[in-house]
Formats: C-alpha cells, sequence, structure tokens
C-alpha cells in the first residue's frame, strides 16, 4: 500500500469515526427513534420533527432527498443515504466531509477504493448498491 492509499484509508476511518460520534448524538436527543429510517419518517409522514433542525445534545441536522446530513457545534458535517434500507455512504460525502482539511487532495475514485479496501478487513461492509458502504 502506498502513501496515498494508506491517506485514503485513513481519511475513511477519520469519516467513519465522525459518522459515529454524530449520529450516536444526535439519536439520543430522540430515544423514540433507532435511525435514519425512523427519523426520515418522523419527518415526512408523521411530521413529529422539522426537516431541519438543532437536537438537544448541539447536532444540527437536514433531511434531505434519501438521507440526513449532520453538523456538530465544531463545523463537522458528515451526510448519508438510506440505501436498501441501511444507512450508508459512498466517496462523494466522504470527500465532501474531507473538504478543507487532511485529505482533500485525494480523489472520489481513490476514497472508493480505500472503502472497498476496508470493506475487505471487514471495518466497513458493501451494501447492495454498488460503491456504498455502511459501518
Amino acid at each position: 500500500m502506498d502513501e496515498r492509499d494508506r491517506l485514503a484509508v485513513d481519511a475513511v476511518r477519520s469519516y467513519a469515526v465522525a459518522l459515529r460520534r454524530t449520529r450516536d448524538r444526535l439519536f439520543a436527543a430522540y430515544p423514540e427513534l433507532s435511525g435514519l429510517s425512523d427519523l426520515l419518517r418522523a419527518v415526512r409522514s408523521t411530521h413529529v420533527l422539522p426537516r431541519e433542525g438543532r437536537s438537544g445534545t448541539g447536532i444540527d441536522y437536514l433531511v434531505h432527498g434519501a438521507g440526513c446530513r449532520m453538523t456538530d457545534e465544531q463545523g463537522t458535517e458528515v451526510d448519508v443515504d438510506l440505501v436498501d434500507g441501511v444507512e450508508a455512504f459512498d466517496g462523494w460525502r466522504i470527500h465532501a466531509f474531507l473538504a478543507g482539511g487532511a485529505g482533500e487532495s485525494l480523489s472520489i475514485d481513490e476514497l472508493h477504493a480505500a472503502c472497498s479496501r476496508l470493506a475487505g478487513w471487514a471495518e466497513l461492509r458493501e451494501v447492495r448498491v454498488p460503491r456504498w458502504y455502511a459501518l
């Protein structure tokens, strides 16, 4: 594995850590919701929550298309979509997460390759839709 490959793997791992942390904090504020599918339902079907808001734990969220963008107080932003019933992400979402920071120069293809490598190591899993991954 060369230096860029290592950088890409580290970038994906950094995204995964931020996603877990941010997601856990968001859903800690809404114990009645078990995940993204419940959040989407609470916004779209039952209108219990607004499409955009701030949780009691300080996480801003924005429900969009097939998913949700979550941002913590430091401005760390993670985005996931619901793909085949699974909270999933792709290289594009990781690339957006890296904007303005270390690893920003990585291409989306390099990030996809890193996701694939991490799936091979059982750190991620690939969902049925190609090039989409889940924790």
